[in-house]
C-alpha cells in the first residue's frame, strides 16, 4: 500500500502545510476535494489523508463531518492537528484595490472577511473556490483578480502580496484530522507523541421520540465526560432524520468516557466509533508557505 498522504489541494493550501509539517519525509498526494482525499485513503492509493473539520471563525466543515459519517467503519480519525491561520490578499504585483473586480477564496475565508472585503474592495465580485490555493491560481489569470489565500501561495502562482487583511493579534485557527483506515486506526494513534490530550469520536443516530436527544446526552453529564463538539446532520433520503457526530474529551481507555458510551449506547439505535486520537499541539504559519 502507499505511504503517500492525500489532502485538499492543490499545492500551496493550508492542508498542505499541514501534510509538510507532519509527514516532513512521505509524498504528498494533492486532492481537488475532500471527497477525494477520503476515497485515495479508503481504496489504498494513501496511506492517510489530512482534510480540515473546523475553522474558529467559519465553523463546522460539514462535507468532512458527513463523509466521517459516511465512512464509519471504513476509515478513523487517527489525529487532529492545528494550524494558525494567517491569510493576504494576492495579486498581480502593483495592481490598485479600484482596479479589481473578481476576488476568490475559499467559503470560509470569505465568510470571515465579509467585512473587510466590504469596507476595502467595494467594487469586487466574491466568488467561492475548492481551496484558497486554487482561488490564488485562478487570480492569477487576470490582472483585475485577487485571492484570500496563503502567503507562500503568492510565490507558487507568480502573484503579490498586496495586503494583509487581518490584525496580526488576530488568532484564526484552523483544525484537521488525519484519517486511516479503521484496521491501522490504532497503530496510528499510539505511534503518536507530544501530547497527552485525547478525543475520541463517535456517530450516533437516535430514536425519533420525544426527549431521545435528552436522555442520549445524559450519561456524559454523569460520567463527567466533557463534550467538544456535537452536530447533527440530516440523512440522505430519509426526511426529518438526523444523525449526530460527537467528540468527547479523553481516550477509550479511560473510565469516564466507557461509561458515558455505554450509558448513550443504551439510548442510541446505532452508535459507531469514529477513533480515539490524540490532540496535538497546533503549529505557527510560515509565511512562506501556504491552505
Amino acid at each position: 500500500m502507499s505511504s503517500s498522504v492525500a489532502f485538499l489541494g492543490p499545492e500551496g493550501t493550508f492542508s498542505h502545510v499541514v501534510a509538510l509539517r507532519r509527514y516532513p519525509k512521505r509524498a504528498c498526494l494533492p486532492c481537488a476535494t475532500i471527497t477525494e482525499v477520503f476515497h485515495a485513503v479508503r481504496s489504498g492509493q494513501a496511506a492517510c489523508g489530512i482534510v480540515p473539520i473546523e475553522n474558529s471563525s467559519g465553523g463546522t466543515i460539514t462535507e468532512t463531518v458527513d463523509l466521517l459519517i459516511e465512512q464509519a467503519g471504513h476509515l478513523a480519525i487517527a489525529e487532529e492537528l492545528a494550524l494558525d491561520v494567517r491569510l493576504a490578499l494576492l495579486g498581480k504585483k502593483g495592481a490598485s484595490f479600484k482596479a479589481l473586480r473578481n476576488l476568490y477564496s475559499h467559503v470560509m475565508p470569505l465568510r470571515h472577511h465579509r467585512n473587510w472585503v466590504r469596507e476595502n474592495l467595494p467594487s469586487v465580485r466574491m466568488i467561492e473556490s475548492p481551496s484558497t490555493a486554487d482561488a490564488a491560481k485562478k487570480a492569477s489569470l487576470s490582472a483585475t483578480s485577487a485571492a484570500l489565500a496563503a502567503p507562500g501561495a503568492a510565490e507558487l502562482y507568480g502573484l503579490s502580496i498586496l495586503k494583509f487583511p487581518v490584525r496580526p493579534e488576530a488568532v484564526n485557527v484552523t483544525h484537521f484530522f488525519v484519517i486511516v483506515p479503521s484496521a491501522g486506526s490504532k497503530s496510528a494513534a499510539s505511534a503518536s507523541s507530544g501530547t497527552n490530550r485525547f478525543k475520541t469520536a463517535v456517530v450516533a443516530a437516535l430514536p425519533q421520540t420525544p426527549g431521545s436527544l435528552h436522555r442520549f446526552l445524559g450519561p456524559f453529564a454523569r460520567a463527567g465526560a466533557n463534550l467538544c463538539r456535537i452536530v447533527s446532520r440530516p440523512v440522505p433520503g430519509q426526511p426529518e432524520t438526523y444523525v449526530f457526530y460527537l467528540e468527547v474529551e479523553g481516550s477509550l481507555s479511560e473510565t469516564k468516557v466507557q461509561k458515558a458510551l455505554s450509558g448513550a449506547g443504551k439510548v442510541a439505535v446505532t452508535i459507531h466509533p469514529l477513533g480515539s486520537y490524540p490532540s496535538r499541539p497546533r503549529y505557527r504559519t510560515p509565511l512562506k508557505t501556504g491552505r
